[in-house]
């Protein structure tokens, strides 16, 4: 049976009515938050994870606090690495605004995953808390096509933890970006001038640029962090010439150390010094015999 066409689900006058009113309800009973998209620099494929992200913009939008009686999750945790807060929050915002005051300006920046909607992995600026909470679920289909069309995105928040992401001026301004640290070894032959800590350096091979953190004259390395640029190099290239930016100084990579990084909980080279006297990395099959006999 065919419908009935004298009976609708929702003309456009009747959407656009009902996107003003959620609208006006939201600028009544919200709050004023700044919405920060992150910027993918570089990402594992094989994991399918980030592992460099910036947030370098920020916008001011209005978002109902649906949870008002406080906040959500599991509280504060005492854990072995002392207290731990756990606060979640779910907010409501509206399409319409998004779509004007985010969506249309982060559609002409490289690196957005989702310009067009928000994202997991956004973060939220909460000025009654003074927090940064991050989207971890966009519920969009609540509530379920009122007159036939969505008109909010439900975002359920938790309390952000700082992981070495790049922010621009203003985000985080308590926070020191210290990014993914590797020691690079140089021939003291090929040091030519001072390198100063916190210069920005260029590869001459992959034109990934990274932040001095330390030189050690006398180890002969330097330690580089956040690098970016090319995402098909993850890291500068062993023979590749570094120069400074603001010295002019310039040396030559002999070799690098991943597993040296500032990180007092990391326990990797303690596990590789244990496995090194388990497994014998000298036999051809580790799984059997044939090979092995001389």
């Amino acid at each position: 049976m065919a419908k009935n066409t004298y009976f609708t689900h929702g003309t456009r006058e009747e959407q656009m009515l009902q996107q003003s009113l959620v609208d006006e309800f939201i600028n009544m009973f919200g709050i004023t938050t700044n919405y920060i998209p992150r910027r993918l620099i570089r990402q594992d494929k094989i994991l399918n994870e980030e592992t460099i992200s910036e947030f370098t913009d920020s916008f001011t939008l209005e978002a109902y606090l649906e949870n008002f009686e406080g906040f959500q999750g599991a509280g504060d945790i005492l854990t072995k690495f002392g207290i731990r807060s756990t606060d979640e929050i779910t907010l409501v915002i509206s399409r319409h605004q998004f779509d004007d005051f985010v969506s249309l300006p982060m559609q002409l920046v490289d690196d957005v995953q989702l310009p067009q909607r928000p994202a997991e992995g956004d973060l939220i600026y909460f000025p009654l808390s003074d927090n940064v909470f991050e989207v971890k679920f966009v519920e969009h289909e609540s509530p379920f096509y009122q007159f036939g069309k969505l008109y909010t995105y439900k975002l359920k928040c938790e309390l952000f933890e700082y992981t070495n992401e790049v922010t621009g001026e203003g985000i985080f301004d308590t926070q020191r970006d210290e990014g993914f640290i590797v020691k690079y070894y140089y021939e003291q032959a090929t040091l030519n001038g001072t390198p100063e800590v916190g210069e920005l350096v260029t590869g001459s091979i992959t034109g990934l640029t990274a932040y001095i953190n330390l030189w050690n004259p006398k180890e002969r390395f330097i330690e580089l962090r956040a690098p970016t640029g090319n995402t098909e190099h993850g890291e500068f290239q062993i023979g590749e010439t570094l120069t400074g930016s603001d010295s002019g100084f310039s040396i030559n990579i002999s070799s690098f150390d991943e597993l040296d990084m500032k990180d007092t909980y990391a326990d990797n080279i303690e596990f590789e010094t244990e496995g090194d006297d388990i497994l014998d990395f000298t036999e051809r099959n580790p799984f059997g015999e044939f090979g092995n006999r001389s």
